[in-house]
């Protein structure tokens, strides 16, 4: 599907992205650049992410013809919450409130805050849609710029707010890139409706709630790190944290797109019961690439640190990855595999105490550990609360779903993961930088892939002989019109 080709690219630049406004700005530079980047996602998250949560839930094929006042109030909603953030913020610079922070850093942070969620919301529309190369070319420009424009700032003002700026600059292009392709009707104020508003703001707020205090947690780190332990410590916490988020965010994300539309499908055309069925097959599908993608990445640390981190965050790095790993998985698990039982069901409230759980294990490690742990206590704290989290949404979960994942294809994984670890592993330090972690990637492929399919995981290889055969007797009736 041409969905999954933004998650090669993103993911890909996006790595590319990070290490090289870090390579460039250095790790204090950094740091500060880090907690601007934590405060856009907040205001993101906080304050326009509910628009689109609500257009993933209400708006589709079906309700743009049925239902167009859906998307008018969507349109109207994301306009509005854009002129009043606006507004705020040259209010609160009038006024002269001290934000203790760069005045410049603070708009940089609004504006790539607005930026930020009408991206969101724009790409929740295009995947409504099934607009799959609109979607690829919105994650394509804004990528493509964001690492000329944010790269070229770092290296040639070695400055985080021309960075942010760049980001901002890159993401107004790609939602021109595609403004008439997402476009239903010219925007207008009366079309909208404040009871469609009301019932979106009642569905959303709570699972915002939620993920609201999911992104509060990496800023009270970086803040109070870079207050306890300077700017630089806060830079090489916050590279292993941007990096493995980025990854891992990118991937669950990729992977709640591909397989959340088939949910929601089912659920219009065949009821609830078997959407949720899907759901729990679903979960094999996420586990199935999520562990060997966090295994993989802990076995090639070393040579991944050697090759592409830049050389003053070194040690750094590997470390604070190995710790924050744990977390980043479970972020995975839960947004792929678990979310959409919540958003099934309407259950957000679960969702938000899960956060709030996780949000209180994060402060124990960062202020109860201070006296036994130094800086790795924010890592720690970090990856412990979502990994609270993904136990209790789990555990929710599961006993929502009509069925269980196939407990025989977990297995079965774990003993593809385990082989594939025992042959990888000894590689370690014996090659160059670059020609193990070829070696070791092609290896883990290889191993895991092999065992996959042999094992019929998830019925990849039952999958994979039909795909086949499909396109045989394509290629045969094409070939039969041809010579008649």
């Amino acid at each position: 599907m041409t969905v999954l080709l933004p998650f090669v690219i993103n993911s890909g630049l996006n790595f590319a992205l990070g290490l090289l406004i870090a390579h460039f700005l250095g790790p204090a530079e950094f740091g500060r650049y880090a907690i601007g980047a934590a405060l856009i996602v907040l205001l993101n998250t906080a304050l326009l992410d509910w628009i689109r949560l609500s257009a993933v839930r209400f708006y589709s094929l079906k309700t743009r013809e049925t239902q167009p006042e859906i998307r008018a109030t969507l349109d109207v909603l994301a306009a509005g919450m854009t002129i009043a953030l606006s507004g705020l913020l040259v209010a609160a610079f009038v006024v002269g409130i001290d934000f203790k922070l760069p005045a410049m850093l603070v708009a940089a942070s609004v504006a790539g805050g607005i930026c930020a969620g009408l991206f969101d919301y724009h790409g929740a529309i295009a995947r409504a849609r099934f607009l799959d190369a609109a979607y690829a070319r919105l994650i394509i420009v804004k990528n493509v710029l964001a690492l000329l424009l944010m790269v070229g700032g770092a290296w040639w003002m070695r400055d985080a707010t021309v960075v942010m700026f760049g980001g901002v600059i890159s993401v107004m292009a790609a939602l021109l890139a595609v403004r008439r392709q997402l476009a239903d009707r010219p925007l207008a104020w009366s079309a909208a409706r404040r009871d469609l508003a009301w019932s979106f703001a009642v569905y959303a707020v709570p699972l915002v709630g939620a993920n609201a205090i999911y992104s509060l947690i990496p800023l009270i780190n970086r803040t109070l790190l870079a207050d306890a332990h300077g700017f630089a410590e806060a830079g090489y916490f916050s590279l292993a944290a941007d990096m493995g988020l980025r990854l891992f965010g990118t991937l669950g994300a990729t992977l709640e797109i591909v397989l959340l539309r088939e949910i929601l499908r089912l659920d219009e055309t065949k009821g609830r019961r078997a959407a949720q069925k899907r759901i729990a097959a679903n979960l094999v599908i996420v586990l199935m690439v999520a562990l060997p993608v966090a295994l993989g990445l802990f076995l090639v640390l070393p040579a991944f640190e050697k090759l592409l981190v830049p050389a003053n965050f070194h040690g750094h790095f590997s470390a604070y990855m190995v710790q924050l790993l744990p977390g980043f998985l479970a972020l995975t698990i839960f947004v792929a595999g678990l979310y959409p039982v919540f958003l099934l069901g309407k259950r957000t409230s679960m969702a938000t105490l899960a956060a709030a759980f996780g949000l209180a294990v994060n402060l124990v490690f960062v202020f109860g550990a201070e006296a036994l742990l130094g800086p790795e206590r924010f890592a720690i704290g970090q990856a412990m609360g979502l990994v609270v989290v993904l136990f209790i949404t789990g555990w929710a979960a599961l006993r929502a779903l009509p069925v269980w994942p196939s407990g025989r294809d977990i297995a079965l994984t774990l003993v593809a993961l385990a082989a594939m670890a025992a042959c990888v592993w000894p590689l370690s330090g014996r090659f160059s930088p670059a020609l193990e972690l070829l070696l070791q990637g092609a290896l883990g492929v290889l191993v895991y892939g092999g065992l996959v399919l042999a094992f019929d995981i998830a019925r990849c290889r039952t999958l994979l002989k039909l795909w086949l055969v499909t396109r045989k007797m394509r290629r045969a009736a094409a070939g039969a019109r041809i010579e008649g």
